[in-house]
């Protein structure tokens, strides 16, 4: 595929590499793949090289960590000019990126992304999610009214757009609602996103975060980091202040104490942030 670049952040992943990377290189037709490896301390850096010997791997030991840093560092060391992203726990359908960079180069000029079904097992089709504002909270959803937004698993999207828009917003460091924050800044400037018929992927959700109550966590304070960039028009702020007290209590009830610690951290990253930590 001329012109194509893919990309992906990797933290931890060898065993993940060792059983879907063979898979994706072949989809890949020769194109470059970057991997930008986050930190990881199983070995990733000594074994996958010399297993892959066609990908280029980042070492990032002395840059920002998360998934916004990490992909960021990706797409500046690649060329192309379709970049798609992909997670390591991904496995593509046979095709299916072709079918994404033929979509892209096919679709008019303010179409700055193209999206593959990506299916995951037991929540269906996460491949074009769509976020809203209801009862003072944003949320995500597969169907219906709201702003669409590319899964983070898998998707591709002109580099001109990209760098447009500066990449992955680095406050979602380390992960979660960063492919949100992209399509709504997308979404600003009109552009809209494609589907590529056919390009399907199936997407093993969570294999590196997990679903740990520090990952829980993590969603909720990034949740209000969304809300703060995007939802903080005085209408939005008095929503949120009116169903607050609703959202605490129906959490405790059903034992979702990830929001309650999610909006700690949320307001102890506000405080840092305003001390320039």
């Amino acid at each position: 595929m001329d012109g194509v670049s893919a990309v992906m952040p990797s933290l931890n992943g060898l065993g993940l590499l060792k059983e879907h990377l063979g898979r994706i290189i072949e989809e890949l037709e020769g194109s470059e793949l970057v991997i930008a490896d986050d930190g990881s301390t199983d070995g990733t850096l000594l074994e996958a090289p010399p297993l892959f010997p066609s990908v280029r791997f980042l070492r990032r030991d002395d840059r920002p960590r998360g998934f916004s840093n990490a992909v960021n560092d990706a797409v500046s060391a690649s060329s192309g000019d379709i970049v798609i992203l992909l997670n390591n726990d991904i496995i593509p359908d046979p095709g299916a990126f072709g079918l994404l960079a033929r979509a892209l180069r096919e679709a008019p000029p303010g179409v700055w992304a193209a999206v593959p079904e990506v299916h995951r097992e037991g929540y269906g089709d996460e491949g074009l999610m769509r976020f809203g504002f209801r009862r003072g909270l944003a949320v995500t959803f597969r169907t219906g009214p709201g702003t669409v937004y590319p899964c983070g698993a898998c998707v591709a999207f002109r580099r001109t757009a990209w760098q447009e828009m500066k990449g992955l917003d680095p406050r979602f460091a380390p992960l979660y609602w960063e492919d949100a924050d992209l399509g709504a800044r997308a979404a600003a400037r009109g552009w809209t996103m494609t589907r590529a018929a056919g390009a399907r992927i199936v997407h093993r959700h969570a294999s590196t975060s997990g679903h740990s109550m520090r990952a829980r966590r993590l969603r909720e304070r990034n949740r209000f980091i969304f809300m703060k960039v995007h939802y903080s028009d005085l209408a939005s702020l008095l929503r949120t202040a009116a169903w607050m007290p609703a959202h605490l209590v129906l959490a405790a009830l059903r034992g979702r104490f990830e929001f309650h610690l999610g909006l700690a951290d949320y307001l102890i990253w506000r405080v840092r942030r305003a001390r320039g930590g």
